[in-house]
């Protein structure tokens, strides 16, 4: 055995025992649906390097299980990319029905598939089955990875859709930020493309599979390390159940509808409302803002404001949306950073560091700062704060 095959047997041995523990910690700690999707990425993991562990040292009953858990797996990783996101946001029994439907491609190839493989692969059974598979076997690959795709692009979607109702309840998305789980989506289509596009020159050119394999199996196991790390620690993210509705598909609305029939009808809208109170409750805005500066609280949320207005967390979406024309998150950080420009202008940089202002306005991170401030006055605080520095 060379170098190389030695670091490769290394790697998939470490690659295997690290995965086998995650799952063993998740497997015995009761922990929320979310999690027990995230298992099922590690599982996949974990027989996708045993597969080219059995490959390595041509170990024909390893390389039977790992085929019938581990082959065509694309149709179980595409839907759970989209409903892992989903279940930290819906509650279990809104999106397990729709999540069950749509594995049923991946049941029919573990059916189809897996298990005539697995058999031919370690006996001496079904091998013109076999035979078959091998001619089609590139193209049955282009095609899980374009199903891979296009969850993938639906899950994009879904992140877009739910930053925006993230904005419209929080004042900061530091702690709902799923920026992480953009990145490992973007991560994941760049080696599917990867694997494409080298399964469409397989086809033309011989390549050393085992290499190209290796390859593979290092990047998907690196972007699992990044999935697990931060995974593991993402929390629940809690959206009033009104801002869900454009998040919902029509078969997880219907479930919503049957369940909250009841409180739904019990809601009512500021339609029922004249001018004048629609006035009221603005100027009551106003002066939680203006007076009583409640932005400076870095854990105000929709619903927190609402109950200080004295109306429900609808209605303050409404009035924000509808006859403001902004959301909770730009009009509290509009706020925040009008009080730490004025802080600038007062000459407070020079007493203060900026971040500290920051912090005593209600922002929660540097970064969101930093980002909020340019993006409203076209330049850095640093930039703005310097020229009320030294003026008298």
């Amino acid at each position: 055995m060379d170098s190389l095959e030695m670091f490769t047997d290394f790697f998939l041995i470490a690659g295997m025992s690290f995965l086998a523990f995650l799952i063993l910690i998740l497997l015995k700690s009761k922990v929320h649906f979310s999690k027990k999707i995230l298992t099922i990425f590690f599982i996949n993991a974990f027989f996708f390097l045993l597969y080219y562990y059995a490959f390595l040292h041509k170990i024909k009953l390893l390389a039977g299980i790992s085929i019938l858990f581990g082959h065509g797996v694309g149709y179980l990783l595409g839907p759970s990319f989209l409903f892992l996101v989903k279940s930290l946001v819906f509650k279990k029994e809104v999106i397990i029905k729709p999540y069950i439907k749509s594995l049923i491609p991946f049941f029919i190839v573990f059916i189809l598939l897996n298990i005539p493989l697995s058999i031919a692969v370690t006996t001496n059974y079904l091998s013109t089955y076999h035979n078959l598979y091998i001619v089609l076997e590139i193209p049955f690959n282009i095609i899980e990875n374009l199903f891979v795709i296009f969850y993938i692009f639906k899950t994009l979607s879904f992140l877009k859709r739910l930053k925006l109702s993230i904005q419209q309840n929080y004042s900061h998305v530091s702690s709902q930020n799923l920026k992480w789980y953009k990145h490992f989506i973007i991560g994941f289509l760049t080696v599917v493309i990867f694997d494409i596009l080298l399964s469409i020159y397989e086809i033309f050119y011989t390549i050393n599979t085992f290499n190209i394999g290796t390859i593979i199996a290092f990047l998907f196991f690196c972007l699992y390390i990044y999935l697990g790390y931060k995974g593991l620690y993402q929390s629940q993210i809690f959206i009033p159940s009104f801002l869900l509705d454009n998040l919902y598909t029509n078969t997880e609305k219907q479930v919503v509808l049957n369940n909250i029939k009841e409180e739904k009808h019990k809601i009512r809208r500021l339609d029922n409302l004249n001018s004048v109170e629609i006035e009221n409750l603005k100027n009551k805005l106003y002066l939680l803002l203006t007076k009583e500066k409640v932005y400076l609280n870095e854990e105000l949320n929709l619903t927190e404001l609402a109950e200080q207005i004295g109306i429900s967390n609808k209605k303050l979406s409404e009035l924000l949306n509808h006859h403001l024309n902004t959301n909770f998150y730009d009009l509290v950080n509009h706020y925040r950073i009008e009080n730490v420009k004025k802080r600038f202008e007062n000459g407070d940089a020079e007493k203060y560091t900026i971040i500290s202002i920051a912090y005593d306005a209600g922002f929660k991170s540097k970064a969101s700062f930093y980002r909020i401030f340019k993006q409203k006055e076209g330049v850095s605080p640093s930039t703005y704060s310097k020229k009320y520095q030294n003026v008298s």
